[in-house]
């Protein structure tokens, strides 16, 4: 039984459809046919039904679909280590990654992490902070960087707890704060622990109008066209600050809201133990 043969069925077995099964992998229609004819024989068995030019995935096929894409994992699962042993990594590790994170410090840590562990193969998967948590527990990642903790049972570090910077377009970075909170839109993002906080203070400033994005870079972007200003940690906007892309400042009202970052694993290896020193020393570095 080829591995060809099975890689093509599933695709087909998802379509139904041999003609779109081609087009997805790049081989004529007859292939298609051809490969499903000689899994059938091999399996002395028909999976699926034909109607015309129609095909239908019958009971034998879902059945044997579950079981092909277990082997299909388990090849390039094997490929893949193979390829790693052979280029020099011992191990593997899996990053669940907030996008907030992702777009800030994880370059910095992942730049130190190869330089100080090279046996070691970092993989990253972005997810939302509201799944990492979740992806922790279910052994999905071996590691989270979140902006929120989670319900499960975890071993939970606080990499950090940043001060929030209201950001401005550079436009408008001599208009006073109050003003600038009276007559601007608030830009918030979906999943932004603190933004509860920041609304308690904001009704001391009355009138005050928001929009919701579920992205810190929109935000970012958004800000830079002069379509609001926004509330965000520190080391998302340190770049763009520097570059006078953007202008934040502290404003006191605030001061006492932070930002936590935090270190998500199910269970302290070497690895993750190495993995979750270098986090500490880049969030030390940029306070």
């Amino acid at each position: 039984m080829e591995t060809e043969w099975l890689r093509t069925f599933i695709v087909a077995a998802k379509t139904e459809n041999f003609r779109e099964t081609a087009e997805k992998c790049f081989m004529m229609q007859s292939t298609v046919t051809k490969h499903i004819h000689h899994l059938e024989k091999e399996l002395q068995t028909p999976l699926f039904e034909r109607n015309n030019k129609q095909v239908k995935l019958n009971s034998v096929g879902a059945h044997f679909l579950q079981k092909a894409e277990m082997i299909i994992e388990t090849i390039d699962e094997a490929l893949n280590s193979t390829a790693s042993f052979v280029n020099g990594f011992t191990s593997q590790l899996t990053i669940g990654v907030a996008p907030q994170i992702a777009n800030s410090t994880l370059p910095l840590i992942v730049g130190m992490f190869q330089q100080k562990r090279p046996t070691i193969q970092l993989s990253i998967e972005l997810l939302k902070s509201n799944e990492i948590g979740e992806a922790v527990y279910a052994g999905q990642v071996d590691i989270g960087l979140s902006k929120l903790s989670s319900t499960r049972n975890l071993q939970t570090e606080i990499l950090a707890q940043e001060p929030l910077q209201l950001i401005v377009p550079m436009s408008k970075k001599e208009t006073d704060v109050l003003t600038l909170l009276q007559q601007e839109t608030i830009l918030t993002h979906e999943y932004a622990p603190y933004w509860q906080e920041v609304q308690q203070v904001l009704q001391q400033f009355p009138c005050y109008k928001s929009m919701q994005l579920n992205q810190t870079e929109l935000i970012k972007n958004f800000v830079k066209q002069g379509l609001g200003i926004a509330f965000l940690p520190k080391s998302v906007i340190d770049s763009d600050h520097q570059h006078q892309l953007l202008f934040s400042c502290s404003v006191k009202e605030f001061q006492h809201i932070v930002s936590n970052t935090y270190f998500l694993t199910k269970y302290f290896t070497a690895d993750s133990d190495a993995f979750f020193e270098v986090c500490q020393n880049i969030y030390r570095a940029n306070k």
